[in-house]
């Protein structure tokens, strides 16, 4: 079944390619420090410690899908109490509270 969705772009796909390497470059210029804690990432909804790992799992948003339902559910599992939207909308936070009725999230508007 295909579904068109109504998005700005073709995120998330084969056709944002062109742009991997650039944010590759601008991720190997950038420091990241070891995380106090593991950072999940939404593209396995594994937890990440290694910074050059983290980079990588970085980039890989640009042209794979996210695993949005599989990463809540992690962060949930791991006990996750509170969380943040940082943004103009509240498109994850709409998506989070699908996900998880009881899930306590804000959304900060920038």
């Amino acid at each position: 079944m295909t579904l068109r969705l109504a998005v700005a772009g073709a995120f998330h796909t084969c056709f944002m390619e062109p742009a991997v390497s650039r944010l590759e470059a601008a991720l190997a210029a950038t420091q990241i420090r070891t995380p106090r804690m593991p950072v999940i990432s939404n593209v396995d909804a594994q937890p990440h410690s290694d910074p050059d790992s983290m980079k990588k799992k970085l980039a890989r948003p640009v042209t794979s899908p996210v695993q949005w339902e599989t990463t809540v559910k992690a962060l949930l599992m791991k006990g996750m109490k509170k969380s943040y939207e940082l943004g103009p909308g509240k498109v994850i936070s709409g998506i989070v509270k699908r996900i998880e009725k009881s899930a306590d999230i804000d959304n900060i508007g920038a």
